[in-house]
């Protein structure tokens, strides 16, 4: 029997729509992606192009995390497990540390910062090489010191639990007392303590005939920290019917809006993206495999929860889906040398950014007119 999917996105709200200004006076609409060797591409989305690069020494960025306040970029590294600091004004590498020593490595997922801009948190795998073996330990819930520039808490993750793995989501309440890890369920820890204080599981949730429900949060510093808006696909117990739907889950109070849209047609959706005014939603869908691959542009009615337009574009094997912080452009990315850009009224490929390297890491969007 197959379960039930979730697939969630933080939205990206932006402004509301206006006449479009002149080049001369057009706000910048700026993207930061990682791309190999070491670099961090400096896109603005109104020129369409690349505008800055900005170097890391150390190795390959796999994931980046914006500060609350906007001002800087936090990266980790894959080789070294070092967190590299940037600031955005400058675009320069103001600090960096690695978080391995001696013969242990440290594999981070998750990672997600809390609200005053210090502390860094993941779930943590240490490494540790033998003389003839590699020693894999338990996974652990770490915070990282930005200021101290090392781990200075590790706690066991709970024992009853699944292992987590390299997939792991996190979020940070916005006082910064709670934890939320999300997975095939919501688990809420007290962030000073890591005592688990709250736990939703979506394995058995409560809507009938829905079954084994997971979770896949993607950060972004836009959305309302209090809301998480997405995808699930689900089949019922009974004759295995799949059917995709909008899921609405509020942060805060720990409550569920799922609408069933209609019967599961595709091999896989992107996260759903939300226009400004959170009338519309964005995805890109996979339909077949191999040879039969056709992908789509999706665009939902969010209040009325049905698929108003479809398209097909020309996908690539693999590919990320991301939304301007205008809402005005769809972006395809990661794998491959070029972000492309499609126009979010006609669907139509508009252009293609060329980036000089392969991405590596996810995209950061900043709010319009930073």
């Amino acid at each position: 029997m197959r379960g039930i999917l979730f697939s969630l996105c933080l939205c990206l709200p932006a402004l509301p729509a206006s006449a479009a200004p002149s080049p001369a006076t057009a706000k910048p609409a700026i993207l930061y992606l990682a791309t190999w060797p070491h670099k961090i591409d400096v896109i603005d989305l109104n020129q369409e192009k690349v505008v800055g690069q900005i170097n890391l020494t150390t190795d390959i960025a796999r994931q980046l995390v914006l500060s609350p306040d906007h001002k800087k970029l936090y990266a980790s590294t894959l080789a070294d497990n070092s967190i590299v600091t940037i600031d955005l004004a400058t675009r320069r590498v103001t600090d960096s540390f690695s978080l391995d020593g001696g013969n242990e490595k440290n594999r981070l997922s998750g990672l997600t910062i809390d609200p005053t801009g210090r502390y860094l948190y993941a779930v943590d795998t240490l490494i540790t090489k033998q003389i003839d073996h590699f020693d894999i330990g338990s996974p652990k819930f770490i915070v990282i010191d930005l200021s101290a520039k090392q781990i200075t808490r590790s706690v066991d993750m709970p024992k009853d639990d699944d292992v987590p793995g390299y997939r792991s989501s996190m979020k940070l309440s916005p006082d910064g007392k709670y934890l939320y890890l999300f997975r095939d369920g919501i688990q809420v820890f007290d962030a000073s303590t890591f005592r688990l204080v709250k736990k939703i599981d979506l394995r058995q949730p409560p809507v009938p005939d829905m079954l084994n429900l997971s979770l896949n949060l993607v950060d972004d510093p836009n959305e309302d920290p209090n809301t998480v808006t997405g995808f699930f696909n689900s089949s019922d117990p009974y004759v295995h019917r799949e059917i995709f739907g909008v899921a609405q889950i509020d942060l805060k109070n720990l409550t569920f809006d799922l609408t069933p849209v209609g019967p599961v047609t595709t091999t896989s959706m992107s996260p759903l993206m939300l226009s400004p005014d959170h009338k519309l939603g964005y995805t890109a869908v996979v339909n077949g495999e191999q040879g039969n691959r056709i992908t789509e542009f999706w665009v939902i009615d969010m209040a009325t929860r049905q698929v108003i337009a479809k398209k097909q574009f020309v996908g690539r094997t693999r590919f990320n889906f991301g939304l301007s912080a205008d809402g005005k452009k769809l972006l395809i990315y990661n794998a491959g040398y070029q972000v492309e850009v499609y126009d979010a009224k006609t669907l139509e490929m508009t252009s293609d950014i060329d980036l000089e390297g392969d991405t590596t890491s996810n995209l950061i969007v900043m709010p319009a007119g930073e």
